[in-house]
């Protein structure tokens, strides 16, 4: 009789580590590779794109280093919540990013803009591009 209720103790631990996440991630979420993740400031709000463009991954870490001007990250906006960006409800694809100097005003805003007119700034604009963006991170998952 005492056999019982030590296995459903431990099938419910098993069960609870499973629905909370029981696994290998990172503090991100899930296991990042192959890329960086870069943390940006826009007006007092921040958010991070995770970039596997090897070109775009070489402009940002210049600028991390002070030896590029193009401080602009302009991107494909993706619906979506990904573990490293949020609270935001789309994200930019890690693809399709480059780093500019100067872009269209159309695509420039916050991250709250996008988040509080989501279908308009996908379907319509398509990319985020803001102009008073600073780099505040840069992590290295190469």
């Amino acid at each position: 009789m005492m056999q019982r209720p030590c296995v459903s103790v431990l099938l419910t631990a098993v069960l609870i580590a499973l629905l909370f996440g029981f696994s290998c991630t990172t503090s991100e979420g899930p296991e990042l590779k192959g890329g960086v993740l870069a943390t940006f400031d826009v007006q007092g709000e921040r958010y991070s794109i995770f970039i596997m463009n090897s070109e775009t991954i070489e402009q940002v870490v210049a600028l991390s280093k002070g030896q590029s001007d193009a401080r602009i990250p302009s991107g494909r906006l993706l619906r979506g919540q990904v573990s490293y960006h949020k609270p935001w409800h789309w994200y930019i694809d890690a693809q399709e990013i480059v780093m500019a100097e100067i872009t269209i005003e159309l695509c420039d805003g916050r991250p709250s803009d996008l988040e509080n007119n989501l279908d308009y700034w996908i379907d319509t604009v398509g990319r985020f591009c803001p102009w008073s963006a600073r780099l505040m991170e840069l992590r290295d998952y190469r």
